[in-house]
């Protein structure tokens, strides 16, 4: 069992089976049109924000949308996933629900987009009130591969980096707590399995499994 004194978590591929959530979308909105989606496609737009992405889409394959009215289907679509599709990884209610019994204080750092996402899927799981706030990559200047949103989300808690666990599934993340003094916790996901062998070295704890920490 690993209680920490106080935990913040990343939502996508940690508590979240997310990930794959992306290829689909981009598969059935091109399905919808006629269009097959290729690995090409997906690299391309994969590093892309909203609307660059939406702005390639229209210009690539002659939508005759606007790229806005692309990125308002594509948020409508990613909504539904996350409120009907997305399910959270095995065993990661049951460790917030025993972290919750522990009285252990828990934030949400994340840069999941877009953010309204956010609160329809704790909603789904109803896990919402067991999270004192929810900090964004979007108040913050510097992404994850740095401490900036840890520590916001920490000093939100009123708890210092040294007492907080940071619990990621990418090594930049990993990375980018561990130089604020945040003890780290590496969840394994398929996405990042290449990186797995190099966040067991560099995480000051890891696990397969959410059942492992309990």
């Amino acid at each position: 069992m690993f209680i920490p004194k106080a935990a913040i978590f990343d939502l996508d591929g940690t508590l979240l089976d997310s990930m794959w959530i992306w290829r689909l979308l981009d598969e059935e909105f091109l399905r919808r049109r006629g269009i097959t989606c290729t690995q090409d496609y997906t690299d391309a737009i994969k590093g892309m924000g909203w609307l660059e992405g939406a702005e390639y889409t229209v210009s690539r394959y002659h939508l005759s949308e606007t790229p806005e009215e692309v990125m308002n289907t594509w948020f409508a679509m990613s909504a539904d996933f996350y409120t009907h599709r997305v399910k959270m990884k095995p065993y990661a209610k049951e460790y917030l629900q025993l972290l919750e019994e522990k009285h252990v204080p828990m934030a949400i750092a994340t840069s999941m987009e877009p953010q309204a996402n956010i609160g329809l899927v704790l909603s789904a799981h109803g896990i919402t009130s067991l999270f004192q706030n929810i900090t964004l990559s979007t108040e913050v200047s510097r992404g994850k591969g740095f401490p900036d949103i840890y520590e916001l989300a920490a000093s939100r808690l009123g708890i210092p980096p040294s007492d907080c666990t940071v619990f990621e599934d990418i090594l930049v993340a990993i990375r980018g707590a561990s130089s604020g003094g945040f003890q780290t916790v590496g969840i394994f996901d398929s996405v990042s399995e290449n990186d797995w062998s190099q966040i067991q070295k560099e995480a000051t704890h890891t696990a397969r499994s959410w059942q492992e920490l309990l």
